[in-house]
Parts: C-alpha cells; structure tokens; sequence
C-alpha cells in the first residue's frame, strides 16, 4: 500500500485526508501527519497502519476534550461521558483524561468548589442540593464535602433568609400558619438543612397582621364557598367552609367573622 495523495480538508485546515493506491483512505490531523512524517509516496504496512490509527483516536480523545472544556470546567465524568457521546474508543479515553490531569484541565475537587461558589451565589441553593448535584456529576464524597467548605454556615443563613422572605411576601392570599409551612418546605426543598431552617423561622416575621389575616381568609373563603355551594346549602354549606379555612391554617375566631359577613351578605 502506497500513499499516492495528501490533501488539506476544506473545512478544517489542521485536518489531512490521505489516499491510498488512489483511493481515499481515511483523514488524519496535522500534528499525526508531522509526528508520523506521512508523505506521498511512503509504503504503509499493516503495523503502520495500526500505528497511524492509534495516533489519530489519541489524538481526537484529547483534542475532543480540551474543545469540550473550553467552554467551561468540567467535571472528569463530564468528560469521560462527552468523549462516549463521540464515540471515541474506550482504550484512548483513558489515556487522555489521564494527560488532562496531569495538566490540571480537570480537577473535580476545584471543579466542586467552584459550582458550589456558582451555586450559592447565583442560585442560592442550599448545601444538600448541592451535593446532590456534585454527585450527579461523578464527585466523590469526600471530594464533595471539601468543596462544600465554600459554603459557610453565615452564608447558607443568609441565602435561606432571603430566600424566605421572598417566599413570605409571595403568601398573601393564604393563612399565616400555612404561609409559614410553604415556606418551610421551599428551604427544604432547595437543600438547607433544619438547623438553619430554624434559624431563619427565629428571625423572620410569619405573623400577619389580624387585617391581612382576614384578607386572606375571604379570599380562600369565597373560594371554598363557590366550590361547595354547588353539591351543598345552609348548614352543610357552612360546615364544609368552616371544616376547610380551619385545615387552611385560619383561626377559628377569624372563620367565625368570615361566616357571619357571608350569611350576612346573603340575607
């Protein structure tokens, strides 16, 4: 077999197809092309061919890799999964995450530490969401809490206090009591941990005022009132009404006034 042709790709100009007796045999990149010395006229061999293959797949694993990080850091299963996704021969994987170590292109614990600062600052997510993420991404434990040595305790109440409050003001059509259970289960929901939960249900204000209380409690009424009217009357329909605001959180002093105000209003 006799190289009888080398031309530049089109496309890409770092990329080399190679003819052989001819015929178009396969492509090649710059860097294999010089480091095999391919030119025209030179006898391939099985063995040369062999070589020229696991040249060109190191090659690729690698280049693939450093493109896919160059967007941004990677987690090292991250990469192991890109270069699947590309079909890169499992032999020459590897050895090519094995190089981005050694040359710090990937590191899970400094790719950990910085998602949990990205995290924690744009999303405010809690620790054990986190965590959760990390693994996700292929970390190991311990690798994982280490990385979440970022995220201070004064920093996880501060992001959980925030986070609260926001939720709170968002609760004005529904009781007290039940604004305060939505907003427990948010903070549960992205991940901080009862302690700090606690903290912020200490320093926070859950309580309405008796006016807003009763504001949101027409408004959960009239809904329940319209819903049950329809299969119900009179005494049941009040029954029915009262039964819901009371598992809405609603006090019964304040249920009491909302009942009066609609049989009022109805006469």
């Amino acid at each position: 077999m006799e190289i009888t042709k080398i031309t530049v790709q089109k496309k890409r100009k770092d990329r080399f197809n190679i003819f052989v007796d001819g015929a178009y045999a396969f492509p090649v990149s710059e860097a294999v092309l010089i480091k095999l010395g391919l030119t025209k006229g030179m006898q391939l061999t099985p063995e040369r061919m062999e070589e020229i293959e696991s040249e060109n797949s190191a090659y690729l694993a690698y280049t693939t890799a450093v493109d896919y990080l160059s967007y941004g850091l990677r987690s090292e299963k991250e990469v192991r999964t890109k270069l699947r996704e590309q079909e890169i021969p499992e032999a020459y994987i590897e050895p090519a995450l094995q190089r981005l170590r050694d040359q710090k292109y990937i590191d899970d614990l400094i790719y950990g530490e910085s998602y949990t600062r990205t995290m924690m600052t744009i999303n405010r997510k809690g620790p054990r969401v986190i965590a959760q993420e990390l693994k996700q991404k292929g970390l190991d434990e311990p690798t994982i809490m280490t990385a979440l040595d970022q995220y201070p305790e004064n920093v996880q109440l501060e992001n959980a206090l925030a986070l609260a409050e926001k939720t709170l003001r968002k609760q004005s059509r529904v009781s007290s009591r039940e604004g305060g259970q939505k907003t427990r289960l948010y903070l549960q929901q992205k991940g901080f941990d009862k302690e700090i939960i606690q903290q912020v249900f200490e320093e926070v204000e859950t309580e309405k005022s008796a006016e807003d209380e009763l504001g949101a409690l027409r408004v959960q009424g009239d809904k329940a009132w319209v819903r049950y009217a329809r299969k119900a009357e009179g005494r049941a329909l009040v029954q029915k009404v009262r039964a819901s605001l009371y598992q809405k959180g609603f006090a019964n002093e304040l249920i009491n006034t909302y009942i009066e105000e609609k049989e009022l209003n109805d006469e």
